[in-house]
Parts: structure tokens; C-alpha cells; sequence
């Protein structure tokens, strides 16, 4: 049976940063056990399965395979995941696993902001309201998963990545009052903070968008001021080199890329693609 107690965190850190590769870097496969009284680790992918042992409350496993059927238990569905443990392989129900380590440290880092409890994500906005993110950890295109980037440093909002079967974006979400927004990729504040630029470049599989993103910072969230979607290249690493003046890599299908620029035209008033 599920213990839905709240999980106890620790401080960790007294500032939040995100670094645009945050989340990029996570290895997807490295999970941590969120259910507090543990996961059971089973033989086949099944819960009438065999008993191979007990994992303790935040342990970490590695992912190895997943199931391609669904189960439900205490009105939860989902997949099943083989993991190691300990040198023991077997099967875990994948709602009793939570994202990855690097989440569970920023999670714990939030001073109660953020927290974990198995499949759902909690966080707490400034005038106290609560938010749930619910993940669908099923084999298929209905899975989904959050995960917690942490608290943008001089910014008042939450990153949150959400990952799908064959997509991901972005959520950003005012840590006043809980708006959200879906963006490409993680959002980079101009010198001045009035504005923002994405950018996500996806030439080859085209499960997401291919497009570079500038937006005004406007009553707490962003409105879109200019958007590119190529199909010679695609756009990455978008540096501000000042508040009207972005640098890029054009980057192409085989890897190459060069530098580029985006420049706000303020006798048009509006932003232009410089060579």
C-alpha cells in the first residue's frame, strides 16, 4: 500500500540557480525512489509478482528497460521499470520512482517551495496557493513527466520541464500567483529583464519546435514579440549582448554552425535577423 505522507526536506542551498543546461545534463535513466515507505522490487512486471527485496526511500536505481503493459494499484496507472539495485535486477512499479537525482536536490534546496511525493509534483506560489503536476508514468503516448529545474536566480518563477513520449517544453510559472506558460526551452533574461529569448533547435527528429523565441516581460508573464522557425538551420545558446542585441549559433543538419545575430530595429519596432 502507498504511504502519501508528505515527504521532510532539508535545505540545502540558500539561493536557487538555473543554468540553461540543467536539465539537458540529467541522465533520464538514474531514478530516485519517492514513495517514503519504498519500492518493492519484483521479479516480473506484474504486483502479484515475486518478492526480490525492499528499495529504501530515496535510493537511487538505474533504469534499464520498460515494460510495454500498464498496471493500477491503489487507483494509480502505470508502467513498470526494470531497474538495478545492489546488483539485484528487477521490476518496479514506475509510480513509486520519481524523476532524478539533481531534481530531488533542488527540490530539497527549495525550502519547502517545491516537493515530491511519488508521480505528483507540488509547488507552493507566494500567496500560498498549491499546485499539482501529475505525472502519467504509462508505457505509450500518453506518458508524461515533470520535472523540477528549480527557482530562476532574479526572476520570480519556477522552471518546470515537462517531457512527453517524443516532445518536451517547458513550463515557466510565476512563483507569485502560479500563471503558467509553455515556452521551447528555458528561458534567458535579457541585462535589463524586460524581455526573454528561447531557443530550441530540432532539425533532425522535428518532435518539437525548430524556433527561436523573443518575448516582453509584461504584468508577470511573457508576450511574444518576434519568432523565427527555420528549416535550413536551427537556432542555440542565445547570449544577450545587450538589451536590444542577441547572439546565436546558426547551427545546420550535419553539426556546423556559425555565429548570428538578432538586432531590435527600433525605427520599425521590431526584431530582424542581422547577417
Amino acid at each position: 500500500m502507498f504511504d502519501m505522507k508528505k515527504l521532510l526536506f532539508v535545505v540545502l542551498f540558500t539561493i536557487l540557480l538555473i543554468p540553461t543546461f540543467l536539465c539537458a545534463e540529467v541522465n533520464e535513466d538514474i531514478l530516485v525512489v519517492t514513495a517514503p515507505s519504498g519500492a518493492t522490487l519484483r521479479e516480473t512486471p506484474d504486483t502479484k509478482a515475486a518478492k526480490l527485496g525492499r528499495i529504501p526511500y530515496l535510493t537511487e536505481v538505474k533504469r534499464t528497460e520498460w515494460s510495454d503493459n500498464n498496471s493500477t494499484a491503489e487507483g494509480v496507472t502505470a508502467c513498470w521499470f526494470k531497474v538495478s539495485w545492489h546488483g539485484k535486477e528487477g521490476w518496479v512499479f514506475a509510480a513509486l520512482l520519481g524523476s532524478n537525482p539533481k531534481e530531488i536536490a533542488l527540490i530539497k534546496a527549495s525550502e519547502g517551495k517545491a516537493r515530491r511525493e511519488m508521480h505528483r509534483l507540488w509547488l507552493t506560489t507566494d500567496d500560498g496557493k498549491q499546485l499539482e503536476l501529475v505525472d502519467k508514468p504509462v508505457y505509450g503516448e500518453e506518458n508524461m513527466h515533470f520535472v523540477f529545474c528549480g527557482a530562476m536566480a532574479d526572476q520570480p518563477f519556477y522552471i518546470v520541464r515537462q517531457i512527453g513520449w517524443e516532445w518536451e517544453h517547458y513550463l515557466l510559472i510565476n512563483r507569485c500567483d502560479g500563471r503558467q506558460q509553455i515556452l521551447d526551452a528555458v528561458p534567458v533574461f535579457s541585462p535589463d529583464s524586460k524581455r526573454f529569448v528561447t531557443a530550441n533547435l530540432d532539425l533532425a527528429a522535428g518532435y518539437n519546435e525548430n524556433r527561436m523565441q523573443i518575448f516582453r516581460y509584461e504584468d508577470g508573464m511573457g508576450v511574444l514579440e518576434w519568432s523565427e522557425e527555420p528549416t535550413e538551420w536551427g537556432p542555440d545558446k542565445p547570449v544577450w549582448e545587450s538589451d536590444t542585441r542577441i547572439k546565436f549559433n546558426k547551427t545546420v543538419l550535419s553539426g556546423d554552425y556559425e555565429e548570428a545575430f538578432v538586432e531590435f530595429d527600433k525605427a520599425a519596432n521590431t526584431w530582424r535577423l542581422v547577417d
